[in-house]
């Protein structure tokens, strides 16, 4: 079958000119391959510190100023560094026009990512519960002269399951920065002349994202320090890797317009959007701040209308970033 192009075909291939560009600078990529390591784990660890030193611990003011400037950021990376990115790569005319015929491709994909995520949920709060069930049933039945005290542990599940959950969608909102990480350090590994923007921009974008990351993992209950580690180093370490691979790629006559490169680029940033837009909707606003929410509508009016600026703050400021990613 013969496939057409929607675009002249030397607009999509890379040049011998842009093969031998003089204007990558490689030393300066890969020093941003150390800097971008150190703000992420900095970013990172700052909610995860604060939660274990006392007077910051006591004072939960500005633990939740960093969590909900954290929200903020994550919300404004789905919708506006990943959605479009995704969008523009599925309907690049570069692609065959067969990829190109449903230009809602990216739309569907993110929301067919946020909907198994709601389902993976589903089942594995489902599994849980089941197993906490059936252990203490088992339990009681086997031990009738602690019963009492067997059934009131059984009403200590719905908390646990509540710990899960914090979890659950902790470890989701990781698996969806961590695409969408790599992603863009790829992208600026392969970067030329633009390199210097989009690396000062990166540079706050993974700062402020390792702050949401952070706040997260700062609130999962009885998680252990070396978990901690692992967690922050795993994010810090997803786009120094991609950069890695793109200064690798660059060398090897890269194609940022090939179809493979929008295709893998395209789904994978539709993937990561709908992740980090479920998560923060669903568990990070909907979970801290709605009518469900008693311990934040217990609070003063004015720690609601702080919260709420440092949401939007958080939301303002990757919106302004996304002008130069």
């Amino acid at each position: 079958m013969n496939v057409t192009m929607s675009t002249p075909n030397n607009a999509c291939i890379r040049t011998d000119d842009e093969n031998n560009d003089h204007s990558y600078d490689l030393q300066l990529h890969i020093l941003s391959v150390f800097v971008i390591l150190i703000l992420s784990v900095g970013g990172a660890s700052i909610s995860v510190v604060s939660s274990q030193v006392k007077r910051l611990r006591d004072n939960s003011v500005i633990l939740n100023l960093g969590k909900f400037f954290g929200t903020g950021v994550v919300l404004a990376t789905g919708f506006i560094h990943m959605l479009p990115a995704a969008m523009k790569a599925l309907t690049d005319p570069c692609l065959p026009d067969n990829y190109t015929v449903y230009d809602a491709s990216a739309g569907l994909l993110a929301m067919v990512a946020a909907l198994i995520m709601q389902l993976t949920e589903y089942i594995v709060y489902q599994r849980y519960r089941s197993i906490e069930s059936h252990k203490t049933s088992t339990a009681i039945d086997g031990d009738t002269s602690n019963g009492n005290h067997l059934l009131g542990h059984s009403h200590a599940i719905g908390f646990q399951n509540d710990s899960e959950a914090k979890k659950i969608s902790t470890y989701l909102l990781e698996f969806g920065i961590a695409l969408h990480s790599v992603l863009i350090g790829l992208t600026l590994g392969t970067a030329t002349d633009e390199f210097l923007v989009l690396f000062i921009a990166l540079a706050f974008h993974q700062f402020f994202e390792g702050m949401a990351l952070g706040a997260q993992i700062a609130r999962l209950d009885h998680i252990s320090l070396r978990s901690c580690l692992l967690m922050i180093m795993f994010f810090a370490l997803t786009t120094p890797i991609g950069i890695i691979i793109g200064i690798c790629i660059q060398s090897n006559s890269y194609n940022p317009k090939s179809t493979t490169s929008l295709l893998m680029n395209g789904i994978l940033d539709s993937i990561s959007a709908g992740i980090l837009i479920y998560v923060a909707l669903v568990h990070l606003i909907a979970g801290e701040m709605d009518c469900h929410a008693h311990t934040f509508h217990a609070l003063k009016s004015r720690f609601k209308v702080l919260y709420f600026l440092a949401l939007y703050a958080g939301a303002g400021t990757m919106a302004v970033i996304g002008l130069w990613t």
